[in-house]
């Protein structure tokens, strides 16, 4: 984003701002999430739908009643997630250490989905980085 005019150049292409990709419109609560499985022992919970900055909150409280109940394992499919922005990164590594405080074991399963599969690759790459 330009704060200023630069001045012109003769002869100098104008920047290609067409081919830039639009910012991508926070998703309107488009976020679904149920127990697909509850036992003493573990509860499994699908999430489906988008995963971002306006989602991730609902989420986060989700996963946090979750832990509450102290199940020896809870396991987040996210099979039909569409979308996994970086607030939902940051909401399961939270997840993460609140389970592993709570002596739950945290299991998060991307299934089929594109989106998640590539946000929790890349995860992994930067942890391994900053190890």
């Amino acid at each position: 984003m330009a704060t200023h005019e630069r001045p012109r150049v003769l002869g100098a292409d104008p920047p290609l701002t067409h081919r830039l990709p639009a910012p991508r419109a926070p998703s309107d609560g488009d976020l679904r999430s149920n127990i697909r499985w509850k036992s003493p022992d573990a509860i499994v919970v699908q999430v489906a739908g988008e995963i971002d900055l306006c989602t991730a909150t609902e989420l986060e409280a989700t996963l946090a009643e979750h832990v509450r109940a102290r199940p020896s394992v809870l396991r987040v499919d996210l099979g039909e997630v569409r979308f996994l922005g970086a607030a939902c990164l940051r909401v399961l590594v939270r997840a993460h250490r609140h389970a592993e405080a709570a002596g739950v074991h945290l299991v998060v399963d991307p299934g089929r989905s594109r989106a998640a599969v590539r946000a929790l690759e890349l995860l992994d790459e930067l942890q391994a980085a900053w190890l």
